[in-house]
């Protein structure tokens, strides 16, 4: 059987629900708990809420600023199928980094079926741009900017790995100095034809220029990988090609097991310090 890209459209369906192996744990347990882990971090954080990096009303971003000058920025890109949620449900990525020491930044994006895939990519590199360009307002240092993502924001750190930052966007070709791509989208191949292609809507030749698994990695900086070791079988075959096609590429890989974890309590693990992935990702950015 070919986990990554089933044959059959039962299976592969099955293969890409993130839902199917909890049933309604999502709705019922997963989504509440993350907006109200987001709602302490607001409270409990130093925060600036919708600072615009960009002309769209979508393209906005909470920053949670470090208290002293100098900090590491991490970036974080959030999941929802490319579909759905916002900054507002993923403030708690900063529970654990910013009282660390980093300055974290969390954006929102435009969605799809309203827009391309290539719109949200294209948000997401002038994210990263703009916030290179602004790190110092907010006690951060340019130079250590780390970039991290869950699910399709997995696939987006993906995505900006394989950009041309001197070329396409004048900053040093080597801007983002670490990634962490937790439970990622790399080959949308499969994605195409099963469910989620009723709104990525997405042709043959974008889907080879939006899949990071083909695309050569620009930026060589270190990467951490993680998936939950319950999760369908098409995330843990994305993640571990993705991860052979870094390292074939020279790029230097830590590999963060999560036994136990489903897809989104996979995403819990960034708010606990003493967790193995929150632990790596503090150690990769100095802190």
């Amino acid at each position: 059987m070919d986990a990554l890209n089933p044959a059959d459209q039962a299976e592969l369906d099955r293969a890409y629900s993130a839902r199917a192996p909890i049933g309604d744990k999502f709705e019922k347990e997963y989504l509440p708990g993350f907006t109200t882990f987001s709602q302490a971090a607001r409270r409990k954080l130093p925060v600036r809420r919708d600072v615009a990096y960009g002309p769209h009303r979508d393209e906005v971003c909470d920053v949670f600023p470090a208290a002293r000058p100098g900090a590491p920025l991490m970036l974080y890109l959030h999941g929802g199928y490319w579909r759905m949620l916002t900054k507002d449900e993923n403030s708690f990525v900063a529970t654990a980094l910013q009282p660390a020491g980093a300055t974290v930044m969390v954006n929102t994006y435009s969605l799809c079926p309203d827009v391309h895939l290539d719109i949200i990519v294209h948000q997401c590199r002038a994210f990263i741009a703009w916030a290179w360009r602004n790190a110092g307002f907010y006690n951060a240092d340019p130079s250590r900017i780390y970039i991290s993502g869950h699910s399709a924001g997995g696939h987006l750190v993906g995505m900006m790995l394989s950009t041309d930052w001197a070329r396409d966007y004048g900053l040093p070709a080597d801007a983002i100095k670490g990634a962490v791509a937790i439970s990622g989208l790399f080959d949308l191949k499969p994605l195409a034809r099963a469910f989620t292609g009723e709104w990525l809507q997405i042709a043959p030749n974008a889907v080879a220029r939006n899949s990071p698994a083909k695309l050569a990695p620009k930026s060589k900086c270190p990467v951490i990988v993680a998936v939950g070791a319950d999760e369908s079988p098409g995330f843990l075959s994305q993640t571990e090609i993705y991860t052979k096609h870094l390292k074939a590429n020279g790029v230097p890989v830590t590999e963060v097991p999560l036994p136990g974890h489903d897809h989104f309590s996979a995403w819990n693990e960034v708010m606990d310090p003493s967790r193995p992935l929150t632990k790596a990702v503090l150690k990769m950015m100095g802190l």
